[in-house]
């Protein structure tokens, strides 16, 4: 299916929305496609299209190196060539995602903690009294 994100930069004689599922997933999933200024992977005499696309995450997008079209003699189809870098890097920590009522649960603590926080201030009348309520929010907040 063509479409313009991929090429080719002519005119498509099918349907306009034809690739749509397959951009909005990309979309969805922040997923990286290849260069529509590559060359094309599939060429006849009648025409060339890019009618294999790639697609990846943007952490494995980061770690192609020199992808590349490499025209076949023997097939209307090129080879799409890639190298692909050691998996051994330190990942991307997982995304938490909060639906309304866990948000809500939250800002409630947070507010809690802020109005003990704003009760503790008011006391302190020294300087080596606000510097131990310093250190107790640092350690308190300071991952195990």
């Amino acid at each position: 299916m063509r479409h313009e994100l991929w090429g080719p930069a002519i005119h498509n004689h099918r349907i306009s929305d034809q690739a749509a599922p397959l951009v909005s997933f990309i979309l969805k999933y922040d997923l990286i496609w290849n260069d529509k200024d590559s060359e094309p992977t599939f060429e006849t005499v009648n025409g060339k299209s890019w009618i294999d696309i790639i697609i990846s995450s943007a952490n494995l997008a980061n770690k192609k190196m020199n992808w590349q079209v490499i025209k076949n003699n023997f097939s209307d189809h090129n080879y799409l060539v890639f190298n692909v870098e050691s998996f051994n890097s330190t990942r991307d920590p997982p995304r938490i995602f909060f639906n309304h009522r866990q948000i809500l649960k939250i800002c409630k603590v947070v507010h809690q903690k802020v109005l003990k926080l704003q009760e503790e201030i008011q006391t302190i009348d020294s300087k080596q009294k606000l510097e131990k309520w310093i250190n107790q929010i640092i350690k308190y907040h300071q991952p195990n």
